[in-house]
């Protein structure tokens, strides 16, 4: 009967969210659910959240290896740069060539990075209990999730804000085919460029333009549930 309490959305995604609980094995996964989920009818104003980028070999969720997890946390008018922190994961084979391109990062770099294992067990811990903001938020869901389907043997699932979704959602207008990039929107914004494809800065580049984006759209009237991914 509390389910009736909840949004039609806000219902999907906790029972997704418990359904994946049940089958989280003792540890990390498990921590990260029993640290639960926020209301949807939570203010914007009164939100914690994570700001992710990960940076893969591939868009292949399942064959892609993740090799970089950037984070950190912020509130709807400003970011906690002390919590800002950088994860390397070792990929279990050599890089592809034309991926180490976008990202820069190398099989040398990568020699003293964490195993997968080890680096998720460190990074779960850090996204619990919290919306994760990320851009083009169907990537960081599903290698986290590919992630610890391989690792723990058991989905992961959480509440995302897309800033791309947001964009698109909040001020739909005609864009050139690249105009939902995050750089491109950046600018739009006023915000400064940064370089792409390093995850701590782009989670910092995210978190700004969520910071914009509130801002324009009026922070003392949104919730969780305006925010949240659809």
């Amino acid at each position: 009967m509390l389910e009736l309490l909840f949004p039609s959305n806000e219902k999907r995604l906790r029972r997704k969210f418990y359904a994946a609980a049940r089958v989280a094995p003792p540890g990390p996964l498990r921590d990260y659910y029993e640290a639960g989920l926020p209301s949807f009818d939570t203010p914007a104003a009164d939100l914690r959240m994570t700001a992710i980028d990960l940076e893969t070999d591939g868009l292949d969720f399942a064959a892609s290896a993740i090799l970089e997890a950037g984070l950190v946390d912020m509130v709807a008018r400003s970011i906690l740069a002390d919590t800002a922190a950088r994860l390397r994961i070792r990929p279990p084979a050599a890089l592809r060539a034309e991926s180490v391109v976008i990202h820069r990062l190398t099989d040398d770099t990568l020699s003293d990075a964490l195993p997968e294992n080890e680096a998720l067990d460190l990074l779960l811990p850090l996204l619990a209990g919290k919306p994760l903001v990320a851009h083009f938020a169907d990537i960081e869901a599903g290698f986290l999730d590919a992630a610890c389907q391989r690792v723990y043997k058991a989905p992961f699932v959480g509440a995302f804000v897309c800033t791309m979704q947001l964009e698109n959602r909040w001020f739909p207008r005609t864009r050139a085919a690249d105009g939902l990039r995050l750089g491109k929107l950046r600018a739009g914004y006023g915000l400064p460029a940064y370089t792409a494809h390093d995850g701590l800065t782009d989670s910092l580049a995210c978190a700004e333009l969520l910071l914009a984006q509130i801002a324009h759209r009026g922070a003392d009237r949104l919730t969780l549930g305006d925010l949240v991914r659809r």
